[in-house]
């Protein structure tokens, strides 16, 4: 990533802040790591200081023994080594300054964002400035996709649902031939699929039957599954990037039920859930196709709210959905409002997912999950192009 130093002070000039402090100690602080272009092998053992103004220079603070961690940043150096000393380069480089963002989230209300620790902030403040938060500057310069990022994700998503149909197609086949079959059986099928696609996961896909499938981040493993049979119920849930640094993630769930026909107490749910999805997608393109702007909060409210209307609110346990970058659950908005209350606007070249679940414990639960990008000129789209609209009857 490049550091537009121009850029953010223009951001910065439009909210009114002063300047942008980005802060690390021992790689505590990935969201600077990234912004700074530091890379994560990089030997840090010491606090760092990297300040740009709203106004002129920026300001690198570095210890004595560390110095050439920011060498490749523009700006003055302010070297340190003593206590006494980081105090003295902090009171320079922040003088006349009284707003300053930081990776900080009051009341840890995003903690994707909770950086900085209580005591940093504590010593910040002590140079009579106001801290607040960098959230949406992060937005702009961690969550935003590039052209080359987007081109090589649409493949992969819509790999992902080919992968999906093929494990359902899988358990058909082991099924019919009263093949043994379980959830982890299943689960390195994926695996393997993944393999063959050259794409890579950083945790093995969720394969859950019956109760299982209730559970939203239960997983198998070679000790812990349970078999499949035939009228059993079946929730693949399964994310996947290309092998490099820049990549950035998709991630969807499908439902499918091992028969011919799906009984109607899960179509049920599953009308619900997917409406409650639609409504959530709908909700997003109504608004950026009007140009009006659209906070994480809102679409998590217009999602839970088909839920909550149909009785079953108290069977969706988590947010709506959450920012997708070159880290899987990312640093932009999440559609939340119920773990959190994330008030970050959604911009374009942006992307998230979509996945309300009912979860009903000790039975069965049904989730579906879309990703979504926005374009630069606020077309709202689907990654994988095509989306469950009915739960799979494995055998038909």
């Amino acid at each position: 990533m490049e550091l537009n130093i121009t850029k953010i002070q223009h951001i910065l000039k439009n909210r009114k802040i002063d300047g942008w402090l980005l802060f690390d100690f021992r790689n505590s602080n990935d969201l600077a790591l990234e912004i700074l272009g530091i890379k994560k092998e990089s030997h840090l053992t010491r606090r760092f200081f990297y300040f740009i103004p709203q106004t002129g220079n920026p300001s690198k603070i570095v210890n004595a023994i560390e110095e050439h961690n920011l060498a490749h940043l523009p700006g003055e150096k302010l070297s340190y080594s003593s206590h006494n000393s980081l105090r003295e380069q902090l009171s320079k480089a922040l003088a006349g300054s009284k707003t300053i963002a930081m990776e900080y989230s009051p009341l840890n209300a995003i903690p994707y964002l909770s950086k900085v620790d209580a005591g940093t902030l504590e010593l910040i403040k002590t140079f009579g400035v106001q801290v607040v938060s960098s959230a949406d500057l992060i937005t702009q310069f961690t969550a935003l996709w590039s052209p080359e990022q987007y081109a090589e994700n649409v493949p992969v998503a819509k790999a992902l649902v080919k992968i999906a149909k093929d494990a359902f197609n899988f358990i058909k086949i082991s099924v019919l031939a009263r093949d043994t079959l379980n959830e982890y059986s299943v689960q390195q099928f994926i695996v393997e699929e993944f393999r063959k696609n050259k794409l890579v996961t950083d945790f093995p896909p969720i394969v859950g039957v019956n109760e299982n499938s209730a559970n939203p981040h239960y997983a198998p493993d070679e000790t812990t599954f349970k078999e499949i049979k035939e009228n059993d119920f079946v929730l693949i849930d399964l994310w996947a990037k290309r092998k490099n640094d820049s990549s950035v993630w998709s991630d969807i769930t499908w439902v499918g039920f091992v028969g011919k026909e799906v009984p109607e107490r899960y179509i049920t749910i599953w009308e619900i859930v997917k409406n409650a999805r639609d409504a959530a997608f709908d909700f997003v393109v109504k608004r950026f196709n009007v140009n009006q702007p659209v906070y994480g909060f809102e679409v998590d409210d217009a999602s839970r709210k088909v839920i909550e209307d149909a009785g079953y609110g108290k069977f969706f346990i988590h947010r709506t959905g959450h920012s997708i970058t070159t880290t899987l659950h990312g640093s932009g908005p999440h559609m939340d409002n119920y773990e959190t209350k994330d008030e970050r606007r959604l911009l374009p070249s942006t992307s998230f997912s979509i996945e309300p679940g009912i979860y009903l414990t000790g039975d069965f639960g049904i989730r579906s999950e879309i990703d979504v990008f926005i374009h630069p000129d606020g077309k709202v789209e689907q990654t994988s192009g095509v989306k469950q609209e009915e739960i799979v009857a494995i055998l038909k």
